[in-house]
């Protein structure tokens, strides 16, 4: 089986803010296919893309009024190949959003389930009659909090109708045969087209209770992200969802290694744990990782729990930051934790994504035009390429661009620049069996400190991660009192000689040691 997504690198474009070939403001992809070459200079293996299709943008993109067309915005589909094209050609493969759970209220099947009661396709989608006092079938919430209840009514016909997000996303019926035929479709024309694979947009809301049952009084007020010891939502997390997940696995498969990356918001890392690794979704992201507060101890627990659930031979996929996610360099702070936070993602066992922008540091972007509806617009700021603005667009950028000075020109050539570090790490990661595909054990170190063993036959690499911003000593157990340094995000020399009795780390400071190994 070819596996290759075991050892590779991510790299995350948004298509809106990537880069623009042609001045109208906003990323495409005959912009994206002229700088794949950044891309494979930093050391990527595959590029994923956020949606591209055809939408009238209730959910930016998620929203997708057409799964088999490319958006005249962003091209055509004579673009869409010749970026597949070239990608190989440069040895990137290209990963796609696959959204399944919902359509935009725009496309086809929609128009033709609202139609009326006895449309062929209203089966297609959730329909259900108002309560007899009135308001929505049921308790369900909408995932976005500016949207309210799960539920619209439409006055044509006076049923309502499930949407887990914008009213402007309905959401389809997996229940239906004829849905699960459509979307074997749409699977089957990207795969068609040469994709090596899919993001999985929510991949744990397929399935929702046959009998739209009202959630548990407890849960009553969630929206997503919500574990509970004993109760289980009735509109995500459902079992049913990893029969879907498994024939699209098997799908994948027969096309030959291609992978299904999913994105399962769940905080739970016990139920996450059952998504990926086995008969499903080959890898999924951990969400868990995104969210911790910047401690050594958070990022150690959330890492080796989710490492002690998750099944033999079953890979995460850590991200600092994605399209939804606020930027590390917001979240942590610009300068030297941005360096550790790159370490950490790059070094951990799992499947690393670089969200693109954070190998620059790029903060979110400050308030300008308000367009999303769930307040995502700073995260999804267009790249700056130069300090002008121009290498993204030679027009009005759709959203504000950072500051002028967090740039890819600037930091190209710049040894000491956050970009040469992420080259260095993905280099480094490349040519170490131990951090490629080793094992993973965390160590004891002490407070403000995440150390971890990644170990391969005939190699062992020491990560050491200070969190704090005091030097810090701690003396590994069982290991060996030296060894050579191999990276350091401070200002230790690469190959000097590195005490373990004890090891100490500079403020800030991320150090990855080969251990000598007896002769």
């Amino acid at each position: 089986m070819n596996a290759w997504w075991r050892e590779a690198v991510l790299y995350q474009i948004y298509p809106r803010s990537f880069a623009d070939s042609d001045g109208d403001g906003i990323g495409d992809l005959p912009g994206a296919i002229a700088r794949l070459g950044h891309i494979r200079e930093l050391g990527a293996d595959a590029v994923w893309l956020s949606p591209f299709y055809p939408s009238p943008l209730a959910d930016f993109g998620y929203d997708i009024s057409d799964h088999e067309a490319v958006d005249p915005v962003y091209g055509t589909l004579a673009d869409f190949d010749e970026l597949v094209r070239r990608a190989h050609e440069l040895g990137l493969r290209v990963l796609i959003d696959l959204v399944m759970n919902h359509t935009s209220d725009e496309h086809p099947w929609f128009a033709e389930s609202r139609a009326g009661r006895t449309s062929p396709k209203r089966d297609w989608y959730v329909w259900a009659d108002p309560r007899e006092a009135g308001g929505p079938p049921n308790n369900w919430l909408s995932a976005f909090e500016t949207c309210g209840p799960a539920w619209t009514l439409d006055e044509r016909t006076g049923q309502c109708y499930l949407h887990s997000f914008t009213p402007g996303q309905p959401d389809l019926n997996w229940r239906n045969p004829e849905v699960r035929a459509a979307m074997r479709k749409v699977w089957r024309f990207w795969l068609d087209r040469g994709v090596d694979g899919f993001r999985v947009d929510v991949a744990h809301r397929l399935l929702k209770d046959a009998e739209l049952r009202d959630n548990p009084a407890e849960l009553a007020h969630a929206r997503r992200h919500v574990s509970h010891p004993e109760l289980r939502m009735r509109n995500l997390d459902l079992p049913e969802t990893q029969e879907v997940l498994r024939e699209l696995r098997r799908t994948l498969d027969s096309y030959g290694g291609r992978v299904a990356l999913g994105e399962v918001p769940i905080t739970d890392d016990r139920r996450l744990a059952a998504y990926f690794g086995g008969d499903g979704l080959h890898t999924a992201f951990h969400v868990a990782f995104w969210e911790q507060p910047w401690r050594a101890a958070a990022f150690r627990e959330t890492v080796d729990r989710l490492a002690g659930l998750a099944g033999p031979g079953a890979l995460p996929t850590y991200a600092l930051a994605t399209h939804d996610i606020s930027r590390a360099a917001t979240r942590f702070g610009a300068g030297p934790r941005l360096r550790v936070a790159a370490t950490m993602a790059l070094t951990l066992r799992g499947v690393p994504c670089v969200y693109y922008g954070d190998e620059i540091g790029m903060a979110d972007a400050p308030p300008g035009r308000a367009l999303d509806v769930d307040g995502r617009d700073g995260t999804r700021a267009p790249l700056r390429w130069d300090a002008s603005g121009s290498g993204f667009t030679t027009g009005r950028p759709w959203l504000p661009l950072g500051p002028a000075e967090v740039n890819v020109a600037a930091q190209r050539e710049d040894p000491g620049s956050l970009l040469t570090l992420y080259r260095r790490l993905i280099a480094l990661r490349r040519a170490s069996p131990a951090l490629r595909a080793g094992e993973y054990r965390s160590i004891e170190a002490g407070p403000g400190v995440y150390a971890y063993l990644r170990s391969a036959p005939g190699e062992r690499m020491l990560v050491a991660l200070n969190f704090s911003s005091r030097l810090v000593s701690f003396t590994p157990r069982a290991l060996p009192a030296e060894g050579r340094a191999e990276l350091s995000t401070g200002k230790r020399l690469t190959g000097t000689r590195v005490s373990l009795a004890p090891l100490t780390l500079a403020p800030d400071e991320g150090l990855i040691v080969r251990l000598e190994e007896p002769s």
